[in-house]
């Protein structure tokens, strides 16, 4: 699978008030994201507590889904940390939300509690 392909997996199949585990999608995919700097970037808001969500715009599922493409095909912790320490930093659940949108669009399956493989 490429970037392309992802993508659309992702545009069609991730909308608000799909649930990621504990956590929600708010808004998307047409999200304008604005945290750190995305710009407006097209994405998801996803809530994450009580109070709190987080923006997971479709440049950031590009970079982390490339690089996990050059680690074995396999999305994890190091491989958001690479490019994302900041977000990682702020909220560790970047990783899982991410994750679980690979997972939920068919993008890739879930190997074990913090690793997915990209199909």
């Amino acid at each position: 699978m490429n970037w392309r392909e992802a993508e659309v997996l992702i545009y069609h199949a991730v909308a608000a008030g799909m649930k990621l585990d504990n956590r929600t999608i708010l808004d998307g995919p047409d999200y304008p994201c604005y945290h750190y700097d995305y710009n407006g970037t097209k994405g998801f808001k996803v809530k994450i507590g009580m109070d709190t969500s987080i923006d997971i715009p479709f440049t950031m599922l590009q970079s982390v889904f490339e690089d996990a493409i050059i680690n074995n095909r396999t999305y994890e912790n190091k491989v958001f940390k690479k490019k994302y320490a900041r977000q990682l930093i702020a909220h560790p659940c970047h990783v899982h939300v991410i994750g679980r949108i690979f997972e939920k669009s068919g993008v890739a399956t879930q190997v074990d509690k913090r690793r997915y493989k990209i199909k």
